[in-house]
């Protein structure tokens, strides 16, 4: 029996409702748009997307160098508690160290915040889409440097970390939302979802080599900071590089007018005809107006109802659990398969391999049917690994320094055990096709111009914001279990499917300018299920007054 597409379902319903849909037209033809050459256009979105790079690994990185012994010498033998304190489960470790720990990567998130909502959307209005990228690697650098350079074994220098740690969390930020926004502006409409994935392919590249990394340098006694400092290569090539590539062609018509956004798009497309794409951005700015304030952003319905569908699609891409999934995943298989380290690898390995074939599939699938049937499978990843659990494996309770730790023993067959990473395998790589890279992509997208660089501000703030709350996942694990925490992230992905179903229209071969009318086409009313629902609510409405008159008249 084959499956009709998600698509195909409104198509064939079409009868349950008699209301007619009337198609709003924006009154411009934007087909004689000629792109060129797009290989410089590829190198541009690859070389930007080098931001993705530390993004990636930073990520990667934290979650291993916790655990290293040279981090437990610097920052908890001789401070906090001696050897054997230190190499306690999480839940025993002293207390002040477990303190540490939190800080350490809850201040990293806050630090993504501030740069995704207060920094990045500043420079990039004021001084373009470059400077915020330049500026995304400058405050990496320093905060980088900060964490890394300064010795250990003091409170005191650990407050400075701390600091770091925030400066460091900042230029991720600002580079989380300036290159998706580059792409996005500089690429032709056939390849904007793969160059706008470039992006996340340099996160999964650099989410794996961390892992690697962190193998190698894991009995070095310099090896936490050895593992951060690699990472201090891509930010310096940004530095280098980046102002010997154009500025976008959309924020220069805007901001310097038409002939400089000509120069720029020449350059961009090796061609002399750009005169179709340039009118359509023209036609975009004189509809859009003036750039609108954040306060207009909040109460312009139109407006707030796309904000809602960029932040709702970071939110929801966090609340899949993909972050607690390689934050806590080696802890999680420790226990169930004694192979942590190995699990981890497996994990951010099927990441990096399914990224790949996704940066053709955004622009020929389209970026709605991989959202709904790539979050389909992400579900029943979750779902499987936590159904195995719960028929695979046994839980014992130990106690340690008279402290109950739930979960401390975990025994499964080792069967179950590989079942559930394969699971979680098949989670993995259908959010590396779907949700990993889309959820950036159709957020770069659907703003007009004039409101785009503040409207990504607060999209991205909002997947750091669900990123700092999905960092207490852990403590879930305790009253939930395991396979509760797999069972909520199932239901957290249903939720996601569901969203888009209901509110993402398709963007894919849509030029930015017309995408306005995407969305005046596209109403919650009309998708089918909400049709049947309808039909369905009006024929119970109908049943009822039929009964009540014959009541009536009887």
């Amino acid at each position: 029996m084959s499956i009709q597409p998600v698509d195909k379902i409104d198509e064939n319903i079409k009868e349950v409702s008699k209301e007619p849909h009337v198609e709003i037209q924006h009154h411009h033809d934007h087909k004689q748009v000629h792109y060129g050459k797009p290989h410089f256009a590829v190198f541009l979105a690859a070389f930007t997307s080098l931001g993705g790079w530390f993004f990636g690994y930073d990520q990667g990185v934290t979650g291993g160098i916790v655990i290293m012994r040279s981090f437990k010498n610097d920052f908890c033998v001789g401070v906090y508690g001696n050897v054997s304190d230190c190499n306690l489960p999480v839940a025993a470790l002293p207390s002040e160290y477990r303190r540490f720990l939190v800080l350490f990567n809850l201040l990293y998130n806050v630090g993504c915040f501030l740069g995704a909502v207060f920094i990045s959307s500043v420079v990039a209005e004021r001084f373009g889409r470059r400077a915020v990228i330049f500026t995304s690697a400058v405050l990496f650098f320093i905060g980088t440097s900060i964490v890394i350079f300064p010795p250990g074994g003091s409170s005191k220098i650990m407050i400075l970390i701390l600091f770091g740690r925030i400066v460091e969390g900042t230029g991720v930020g600002c580079s989380s939302f300036s290159c998706p926004l580059y792409a996005s502006e500089i690429a032709p409409t056939n390849l904007r979802g793969m160059l706008s994935g470039f992006m996340q392919m340099t996160v999964v590249i650099g989410l794996f080599a961390a892992n690697v990394v962190n193998i190698f340098l894991q009995n070095h006694k310099w090896g936490w900071r050895l593992s951060n400092g690699v990472i201090l290569i891509a930010p310096l090539l940004i530095i280098t590089g980046i102002f010997f590539c154009p500025e976008t062609p959309r924020w220069l018509y805007k901001k310097k007018g038409r002939d400089a956004a000509e120069a720029s798009l020449k350059r961009i497309r090796r061609i002399d005809d750009v005169a179709g794409e340039l009118d359509a951005i023209a036609d975009a700015i004189e509809e859009e107006g003036n750039q609108i304030s954040v306060k207009e952003l909040f109460t312009k319905k139109k407006m707030l109802e796309r904000l809602g569908v960029g932040m709702g699609m970071h939110v929801l891409q966090q609340a899949t659990g993909i972050n607690p999934i390689f934050n806590f995943g080696g802890i999680i298989y420790e226990s169930v398969l004694g192979k942590g380290i190995i699990s981890l690898l497996i994990l951010s390995g099927t990441n990096l391999l399914s990224t790949i074939p996704a940066l053709f599939m955004f622009d020929r699938l389209g970026r709605r049917k991989l959202l709904i049937y790539g979050g389909l499978a992400m579900v029943i990843g979750h779902l499987v690994a936590a159904t195995i659990f719960v028929t695979g494996c046994t839980v014992t309770t130990s106690i340690i320094n008279g402290t109950t730790i739930s979960e401390e023993k975990v025994n499964c067959a080792t069967s179950s055990g590989i079942l559930m990473l394969v699971s979680t395998a098949v989670f993995v790589g259908f959010f590396a096709i779907s949700w990993g890279p889309i959820a950036w992509i159709y957020a770069a997208e659907i703003f007009p111009l004039n409101v785009r660089a503040r409207a990504m501000s607060l999209t991205t703030g909002s997947n750091w914001f669900m990123g700092t709350i999905m960092s207490y996942i852990l403590e879930l694990i305790k009253p939930l279990g395991i396979h509760g925490v797999f069972y909520l992230f199932s239901g957290l992905s249903l939720l996601a499917v569901i969203f888009v179903y209901l509110f993402c229209p398709e963007t894919r071969g849509v030029l930015l300018e017309d995408i306005e009318e995407q969305f005046d086409n596209f109403q919650l009313k009309n998708r089918g299920f909400v049709k049947l629902f309808r039909r369905s609510c009006k024929r119970k409405r109908k049943q009822t007054m039929q009964v009540n008159i014959v009541e009536m008249q009887s």
